[in-house]
């Protein structure tokens, strides 16, 4: 009776941080998101302000993939496109909708966060596309080499996916709005970004246990 409660227990914990990453996972999508719709200046090279972020969830990911398998981290990725998607939608509803003329002046609303269908469907297209790949390739090591280098299923799914995430992202979202030359730099600095964040992070996946593949 006692290790049926302490097998409970551990289900219940393994529940709550798959709920926890998943809720994060989702989170920093969408905050990344809506960061693209300013690009920045880094010294001299121009980046969008959701790869200050974005690049994180790459190795939140892979975290999710470690503890849920798989098909939960598909799941997500697929809910997280689905919940931008509507955010996006629902934004969009409210700018068109007639606004109070007593509350003053509220132009910059629309301005600020109704990004061009070109923004959203390439943001939305890159991180589903990415991270759909990212987990078959922590998959695929993990078929091979089991439960062994951790490290290695995190960096080869990641070395894999950010250069296709940005490349979809650019192509789609600013192929034609901005000169060549302004997007092959955004292209080299989302890299360097990304693949130092990377670097830098994937560490945590040490930090859970690896319940399944």
């Amino acid at each position: 009776m006692k290790e049926m409660t302490l097998s409970n227990q551990e289900q219940q914990r393994r529940i709550r941080h798959i709920l926890i990453v998943s809720v994060l996972y989702i989170a920093m999508i969408i905050y990344s998101n809506l960061g693209s719709l300013r690009i920045l200046a880094v010294g001299a090279l121009a980046v969008d302000g959701g790869t200050l972020l974005y690049p994180f969830t790459f190795t939140m990911r892979d975290v999710l993939h470690k503890k849920a398998g798989k098909s939960i981290a598909q799941l997500v990725i697929l809910l997280s496109a689905a919940v931008n998607l509507a955010l996006f939608a629902f934004v969009w509803l409210v700018s068109v909708l007639p606004a109070d003329p007593t509350a003053g002046d509220q132009s910059a609303y629309a301005l600020v966060l109704t990004p061009g269908f070109r923004l959203v469907i390439g943001s939305i297209a890159a991180s589903t596309i990415a991270e759909w790949i990212d987990t078959q390739v922590y998959a695929r090591v993990y078929r091979r080499y089991g439960k062994k280098k951790q490290w290695l299923r995190v960096l080869a799914s990641n070395g894999v996916s950010i250069p296709i995430d940005t490349l979809i992202f650019l192509l789609i979202a600013f192929y034609g709005r901005y000169p060549l030359p302004v997007l092959v730099s955004m292209f080299w600095m989302n890299l360097i970004i990304k693949y130092l964040v990377s670097s830098v992070s994937f560490g945590s996946v040490y930090l859970v246990k690896d319940d399944r593949a």
